[in-house]
């Protein structure tokens, strides 16, 4: 298989922030009187903050939307000691790097939000391109915030990969024209299948035996 770069998600791919986004969420949503459960949470997360609100609790106003993400965004940073990378993300990303596949984030944080988590877990200099959906007209599912890292490096979508633990990050690559591998790392991420992704993996070392397989 001719990859030449692999877009990756960020959270609940590289950095475990599963139980930390659900705590704040939660609280956030609490404020102004509305309720979140992990179930909903787990299949709606990866979509762009206004779009997962909505999806949320459809009977917020937007100023009750904007409250809550406002809340979130708050609570995340000041948690954000909280999170941790998950054990082989970083030796994957320094042997992608080693065989000269450039690796990008296509994250529904905002963009100067995943460059901070990047910098905290010492992994910034292993990517490329950066987007968030402050970057592009549409989140995800939308192939957006795909096609400006790929168009940035000048990779073709066919030799390229995008790696995500959700529905939408599998639609984004469809949408997109990337393979798609999708990372199962908890139980509730299984309806995430249905996005049928190229491939399903548990652990992105996973990655390397894909990549390495002839077309």
């Amino acid at each position: 298989m001719s990859i030449k770069g692999i877009i990756f998600d960020l959270d609940g791919t590289l950095i475990d922030t599963f139980d930390t986004q659900l705590k704040s969420w939660r609280e956030a949503f609490e404020k102004v009187g509305s309720a979140l459960d992990t179930n909903k949470f787990a299949s709606n997360f990866g979509k762009s903050y206004k779009d997962f609100t909505f999806s949320i609790d459809p009977s917020l106003t937007n100023l009750d939307i904007n409250e809550v993400i406002q809340t979130n965004k708050k609570l995340m940073e000041r948690r954000s000691n909280e999170y941790s990378l998950f054990p082989e993300s970083k030796k994957i990303l320094e042997t992608l790097n080693e065989k000269r596949i450039t690796c990008m984030i296509a994250s529904s944080n905002p963009r100067h939000v995943s460059e901070s988590l990047l910098k905290q877990f010492q992994i910034d200099h292993l990517f490329g391109k950066v987007v968030g959906p402050d970057d592009v007209r549409n989140g995800k599912p939308a192939p957006d915030m795909l096609n400006l890292a790929l168009d940035h490096h000048k990779i073709h979508p066919s030799n390229s990969m995008m790696v995500g633990d959700t529905a939408h990050d599998i639609l984004a690559g469809k949408n997109a024209s990337t393979k798609t591998a999708l990372i199962i790392r908890r139980e509730e991420q299984q309806n995430s299948v249905s996005s049928e992704p190229d491939y399903v993996i548990n652990n992105l070392e996973e990655l390397l035996t894909i990549i390495t397989k002839p077309n």
